[in-house]
């Protein structure tokens, strides 16, 4: 037993050197970026924890009758708690399976269980953190608000102490199920798609919340009859009673601090104890479990897809398939395709437009509180009905959607082979092969996503087919071309050491990037309205600027996508060579 302190403390006191010169090595910008960071996330978070403790005490304090004074402890040390099983989880599964030096550790002259138990506490102090920063003001400021003695706050460090230990047990206890079945990477990956699936939810939810909490208050349609408004109230807090008293530990943590707030000291150290009996105990059960699959899993994890591998190669050998017969560029466009659904990291590059789009669309279409109306609708209304824009508009959307979400994807077109490029630079294809094969990567599920969103926005608003299809043609002409031109920008632009994905290219090449597509956007988008001009201010001619707009925005983007792709081409032969 001492053996083991001895080695865990050890690798804990190298763990953190380790971590303090990487910290210092770092130059002067890198260092005070983070902290700047860090003290403008505290300061947010630990205002905004501190104004929702407070308020709610004083409510409480108003009208005590409601018997909710649990709520907002239990609530508090239940949310931070399930957000610490997410974090740890992600954290446990790199430091136990993806770190660097664990080939090193477990060669070492120390106990594999020392190993596993500092890689574990490892993250410790970062929830710790999460929760003296997200939890701790709300519970000071929560007793502040109702006046609670020395005895609630003695506690609630108490229970502040003991909610980390849990989540970490249980993410530990996770970790090793799920890398039994899945590879350590693989699921990193899939945990990356899946915190950008939720951030893409919280962002649709906080950019409709006028729309959809009117119909969850009742708003709009009509005010219910005060007797039955009570009687709902009533249900709704019953309701919250009952979820108070579930026998989750840090809902039993809730009610022993209201019970230390109140006076009652019996209430008080039987709910708190019951919880660091529950938190405690089952963390140990969970470290203890997780610590007999560790040595397995990691064992594992070194011999992982090398049968699975060697079953492939032997397939794409005794089956030529579509890659020997296709000509080159659709063969390049293949081969990307197969890998693109293997490589979840790469989804999260699609993701990344619907946190932003969803944004725009509502405050320009979706029509706010009052009689104001949406931007459209008092544009048209300025220039007294005369200009309709809604066409405009939707065509509009479509494109941003679309060239946002498939932009990414050209641009990184040729960052993503990273060690394959030698393989595809020594094949027996030409540069622009090359390019029109990646081209075709990105082109294809445009044409499709785009073709399918404008036929459910102009059904949906009733577009004739003659204007559908003129929006349509403008969409696919601007949209090929930023995908040709960010090809091409993808070459002078590559990165082939990237480690993070969002570190593909370089700077100035995502820089060119949006210039390049606003370019084609503002252009071509401003010749396309060629048409609706006209027909304000000469109608005859108003069908032959429509042709005009049409063509000449073709001939923009087709002419600055080629350009790209040539200026790509040249610099092809560049691409991972040394100055």
């Amino acid at each position: 037993m001492s053996a083991f302190l001895a080695d865990t403390l050890l690798l804990l006191d190298l763990q953190r050197q380790l971590a303090w010169n990487a910290f210092l090595s770092r130059s002067l910008a890198r260092k005070l970026v983070p902290l700047v960071a860090a003290t403008v996330a505290v300061v947010a978070v630990g205002g905004i924890s501190t104004a929702a403790g407070f308020s709610l005490g004083r409510v409480l304090r108003r009208f005590p009758e409601l018997g909710l004074e649990s709520l907002l402890p239990g609530a508090v040390l239940s949310a931070v708690a399930l957000l610490l099983v997410v974090v740890a989880f992600g954290t446990a599964l790199g430091s136990l399976f993806l770190a660097d030096d664990l080939p090193r550790l477990m060669a070492a002259p120390v106990q594999r269980r020392a190993v596993f138990v500092a890689k574990l506490l490892d993250g410790m102090q970062w929830y710790y953190a999460v929760v003296a920063v997200a939890a701790g003001p709300a519970l000071v400021a929560y007793g502040m608000g109702l006046g609670y003695g020395p005895l609630y706050y003695a506690l609630g460090l108490l229970a502040l102490l003991g909610t980390p230990l849990l989540p970490a047990g249980i993410a530990a206890l996770l970790v090793m199920v799920v890398v039994r079945f899945a590879p350590a990477s693989r699921v990193r990956e899939f945990l990356g798609l899946t915190a950008a699936l939720v951030g893409v939810s919280c962002s649709v939810a906080g950019q409709t919340f006028r729309l959809w909490s009117r119909q969850a208050a009742g708003f709009g349609g009509g005010i219910p009859a005060r007797g039955r408004e009570r009687e709902e109230l009533a249900a709704f807090l019953e309701t919250i009673r009952g979820v108070v008293d579930l026998p989750i530990p840090s809902l039993v943590a809730g009610r022993g601090l209201a019970a230390a707030g109140r006076g009652d000291i019996v209430g008080a150290v039987a709910g708190t104890a019951v919880f660091l009996l529950l938190t405690f105990g089952f963390f140990a059960v969970c470290v203890l479990a997780a610590e007999t699959l560790y040595e397995a899993g990691w064992t594992r994890m070194q011999g992982s897809g090398v049968a699975r591998r060697r079953r492939v190669v032997e397939r794409a050998a005794a089956s030529d398939g579509w890659l020997a017969n296709a000509p080159a560029a659709v063969a390049v466009a293949i081969k990307d395709w197969r890998v693109f659904p293997r490589d979840l990291t790469s989804y999260r590059q699609l993701l990344a437009p619907l946190i932003a789009v969803p944004a725009v669309y509502f405050n320009l279409f979706a029509a706010p509180s009052g009689r104001r109306g949406n931007v459209v609708q008092q544009v048209q209304r300025l220039t007294d009905g005369t200009l309709d824009l809604r066409g405009v508009g939707t065509a509009a959307a479509v494109l941003l959607l679309c060239a946002v979400m498939f932009n990414r994807v050209a641009l990184t077109s040729i960052a993503r082979e990273r060690g394959g490029w030698w393989v595809l630079k020594s094949a027996p294809v030409t540069g622009m092969e090359i390019l029109h094969g990646k081209l075709l990567v990105a082109a294809v599920p445009y044409v499709g996503l785009s073709t399918l969103l404008m036929a459910a926005v102009c059904w949906w608003n009733g577009f004739g087919p003659l204007g559908s299809l003129y929006g349509w043609l403008g969409v696919e002409a601007l949209g090929l071309g930023m995908l040709a031109l960010n090809v091409g920008l993808s070459v002078p632009a590559a990165r082939l050491d990237w480690d993070d994905p969002r570190r593909m290219v370089s700077g100035w090449g995502a820089v060119g990037s949006m210039a390049g597509t606003a370019l084609i956007g503002l252009v071509g988008g401003a010749l396309l309205c060629l048409g609706m001009v006209a027909a304000e201010l000469f109608p005859p001619a108003a069908p032959y600027a429509w042709f005009l707009g049409l063509a000449c925005a073709v001939g923009v983007s087709a002419a600055l996508g080629w350009l790209g792709l040539r200026y790509g081409a040249s610099r092809l032969p560049r691409v991972g060579e040394v100055a």
